[in-house]
């Protein structure tokens, strides 16, 4: 009389359907895996035998494909890395990096050129390739060797490095629109680099000296380069007259950029682990890049974040502050920077009120794409868990991390559809 079937007979039908749900669901799963990493580790792999910046057309052509695959890598990953920093970091590294590398009007196929002079084996870097970053911007703001983030007074000149071969100073002065109200901020004026004569063969001693206004375009002597018998293995590089010059060390594998943005300089500098250590490593020894500011000098930036009203008489020597909190924040995401240079960019804003400190904070974070060995490695997501994320005031403007809404239906789909499959013998009697 049809009642005759078995619960197992009822439900036997629907096994396809449910397989098929279930397939749908860990397809869709793994589809939405973020695979940010797998092109971060594939630009590194074909990139590994390259020292960046190249400084030939072959090695730009590699340089540039590499990045350009890595770029179409993270577009495919683009849906499912949505809120992810790491996918938004390399997203916005690799884009800077085609930018300065002047990706656009380098070929995809290498060009047959004549075989250009080599250095002299005595101006070959034969030491390590392990490198390290230090930058110096706004406030200023100091990022060591170490990886260190410091925000420091060290008014007037102080020592970034001296080591055997270079020997940096910096020389800060305090900003004025910061002075007329009051507050004690400090901006670079003046920098000077001093590439010795140490390896005689390979450069005389060079000095270059970038003061506020007036980034020079050649040494002190006048030359733009060094080097035996016509042989370039010290280079100065004008990126942007008055505005971004590069000095290139071949014989340390050493890379110096100095920038003028507003009226103040920033510094940023690639150097090889065993040059760094020929540096004096004495306690009295003082080199801002290697050791950091005296505890004496360095601002507790993260509290003033958190509590901006709290700190200002101790970091301004005022009650007020230039700019209101949610204003600079407000005006430093829009230069699209994160981490310690988003809360550097917001420190110098509410201190002093000059946006030229926006452009100085993204072009510091810029250099570190480029400088930094593992530019990635040290940032986190700083609009969650951030000194500008106070118990009083929290922000967070990263998206959801919960489930997408299709996930959460399929999820929802399966379990109804279990729940069926299991009291079906109850609709059907």
């Amino acid at each position: 009389m049809g009642t005759g079937r078995t619960r197992g007979s009822a439900v036997r039908p629907f096994y396809p359907i449910l397989r098929l749900l279930v397939f749908t669901v860990l397809v869709h799963r793994v589809q939405s895996e973020c695979r940010v990493t797998k092109c971060a580790s594939e630009f590194a792999d074909s990139t590994a035998a390259l020292n960046p910046p190249p400084s030939n057309l072959r090695d730009r052509v590699l340089y540039c494909r590499a990045l350009r695959a890595a770029t179409e890598c993270l577009r495919r990953t683009a849906r499912p890395c949505r809120g992810n920093l790491d996918y938004h970091s390399f997203q916005r590294g690799f884009r800077n990096l085609l930018q300065s590398n002047n990706c656009s009007h380098v070929p995809d196929e290498p060009v047959p050129t004549r075989p250009t002079q080599e250095l002299p084996h005595v101006c070959a870097f034969r030491g390590r390739p392990v490198y390290k970053h230090c930058g110096l911007f706004g406030d200023p703001h100091l990022r060591t060797f170490n990886d260190d983030f410091q925000t420091c007074k060290v008014d007037r000149a102080w020592p970034l490095i001296d080591n055997a071969y270079l020997a940096v100073q910096v020389t800060n002065v305090p900003v004025a629109v910061a002075t007329s109200h009051g507050f004690t901020a400090t901006a670079t004026t003046k920098l000077t680099v001093i590439v010795k004569g140490q390896v005689a063969e390979c450069a005389r001693e060079k000095v270059y000296q970038a003061q506020q206004n007036n980034l020079p375009d050649a040494f002190a002597d006048g030359t733009r380069s060094g080097g035996p018998n016509g042989v370039r293995s010290l280079v100065l590089d004008v990126r942007v007259p008055g505005r971004h010059v590069e000095i290139n060390i071949s014989y340390i594998d050493t890379t110096i950029v100095l920038r003028q943005i507003g009226n103040y300089l920033t510094f940023a500098i690639r150097m090889p682990e065993d040059v760094i250590n020929t540096g004096d490593t004495d306690e009295d020894g003082l080199q801002l890049c290697v050791k950091g500011c005296p505890q004496s000098e360095r601002i507790d930036y993260v509290e003033f974040l958190k509590y901006p009203q709290q700190s200002s008489n101790t970091v301004l020597h005022r009650s007020e502050i230039a700019m209101p909190k949610e204003m600079a924040i407000a005006k430093c995401r829009e230069s699209n920077v994160t981490d310690f240079y988003l809360d550097s960019c917001v420190f110098d804003l509410m201190t002093t009120g000059d946006a030229n400190f926006t452009l100085a904070a993204k072009s510091a974070l810029e250099d570190v794409y480029r400088l930094h060995p593992n530019p990635g490695r040290t940032h986190r997501n700083r609009t969650i868990d951030s000194p500008l994320s106070s118990p009083q005031s929290p922000v967070n403007s990263a998206p959801s991390r919960t489930l997408p809404r299709r996930t959460l239906s399929l999820y929802m789909l399966l379990i109804s559809c279990i729940i069926l499959l299991t009291n079906w013998s109850y609709f059907v009697t």
